[in-house]
């Protein structure tokens, strides 16, 4: 987002195609705004805009190496782009290809991406009309002719599948699961990180009703007549629905844990620690999900239970801890500033609390230094993390040498433990 800044500061002319020009100074408002949904730290300020444009194709000479810029029409954006090397045979991509794992098809808050009109395929073949010996991909390893035919494979059998389904007046509940269930290997066994089978269903079917309309939540939902089971049994205290939802939780039930958990925060709205219970609870239900944006949804309801605790009490430790933890590891993965982070800690650290609770504070107060790049602050607080509770494993696993880390999964299945 605000790597145009930088370049622009650094002496550099920044080039696009006419309508990556025209969506910039359209969409920046919409395109923040799902950006920070999604938990980066997005700033106010708009990215600075291209110099020059294109329409169709731009030639540049960098010392001896030609290179073409070229418009290659309607793909995962309406406004896709790439580079192209005639010397070296090589292409550029950015997102009309994506390889090593199951792609995403469409920016989920636009009108643009896969549709019935198929322009994302003609993209993709006016690509492998340059026959390029290597493509660099906006998503994944080195590809080649190859996975451009995959791709177009993959698209394809979508569209084929789910139009006539929508056309039969299914459900998109059904239609999911049709095409889950019947999907073939060779695409069901990509591994997913930002896009899903799920996601390429809706995609298709946004030509027809609108995202936001039929998006469904990626938070599991449990049979009321099975949920009724447990609750019958639970005594109606704050603590019954905490370790019940923590068992199941347990049981790998992730569903029946959160309608256990939502039922104790509807009768007792006021008890801050249910509510840091649910926010622990979606995080760590966020890892049953299939891509980065469907976990956005367990995200999201972990910031409201926080957010919901602190304002029952702002001075709850736990709150404060499950608040600033997020905050960390989206500073730690994302780059973002980790300020927010070490506020909502140092606060906590201030108050009485458990020693297994006051190692997590120092642990991720850990993670903000280390996303500071200020490793001997980061080790202190590990240190501290380890004397508070020897049985806390993420600040020994922070600790680890490089050497160390890559050993890890080899000691696992040896028998041993790391630590």
């Amino acid at each position: 987002w605000a790597g145009n800044d930088v370049f622009k500061e650094a002496g550099a002319t920044i080039i696009s195609g006419d309508l990556t020009r025209e969506f910039m100074s359209r969409r920046s408002r919409r395109q923040r705004a799902f950006l920070r949904s999604r938990g980066f730290a997005i700033p106010d300020q708009d990215p600075a805009l291209p110099d020059k444009t294109l329409d169709e194709k731009m030639t540049l000479q960098l010392g001896s190496l030609p290179l073409d810029i070229l418009f290659l029409g309607q793909a995962e954006t309406d406004d896709a782009m790439a580079v192209y090397l005639p010397t070296e045979k090589c292409v550029i991509s950015g997102d009309t290809l994506m390889t090593g794992s199951f792609p995403i098809l469409g920016q989920p808050v636009m009108s643009e991406g896969l549709s019935d009109d198929r322009l994302w395929i003609k993209a993709l073949q006016k690509m492998k009309a340059l026959s390029p010996e290597r493509i660099i991909p906006g998503h994944g390893p080195l590809g080649g002719i190859p996975e451009i035919d995959f791709f177009i494979g993959l698209q394809t059998y979508f569209l084929d599948h789910v139009i006539p389904l929508a056309e039969e007046g299914k459900s998109v509940q059904e239609i999911i699961q049709i095409i889950e269930s019947n999907l073939p290997e060779k695409y069901a066994s990509l591994p997913q990180v930002w896009g899903t089978p799920r996601y390429a269903v809706l995609r298709i079917l946004k030509n027809i009703t609108g995202w936001q309309e039929m998006k469904p939540s990626a938070l599991p939902k449990v049979d009321p007549e099975i949920l009724e089971i447990p609750l019958s049994e639970l005594e109606d205290q704050p603590l019954s629905y905490i370790r019940a939802s923590e068992f199941f939780e347990k049981e790998n039930r992730i569903d029946l844990a959160l309608g256990i958990i939502n039922e104790g925060c509807q009768r007792h709205p006021k008890e801050p620690s249910l509510w840091v219970a649910r926010g622990k609870l979606h995080m760590k239900g966020s890892r049953i999900a299939g891509s980065v944006l469907e976990r956005a949804d367990f995200f999201v309801e972990v910031c409201r239970s926080a957010e919901k605790a602190l304002e029952l009490d702002a001075h709850y430790a736990p709150a404060l801890i499950l608040y600033g933890s997020y905050h960390a590891m989206g500073a730690f993965r994302n780059g973002d500033d980790p300020t927010e982070a070490m506020e909502l800690l140092r606060r906590a650290l201030k108050l009485a609390m458990d020693p297994s609770e006051e190692a997590k504070a120092h642990f991720f107060l850990g993670i903000c230094y280390r996303a500071l790049e200020l490793e001997e602050e980061a080790r202190a607080c590990f240190k501290k993390a380890l004397e508070l509770d020897p049985s806390y494993a993420p600040p020994r696993m922070a600790m680890l040498s490089d050497e160390e880390m890559l050993r890890v999964p080899e000691l696992f299945t040896s028998g041993k433990r790391p630590f």
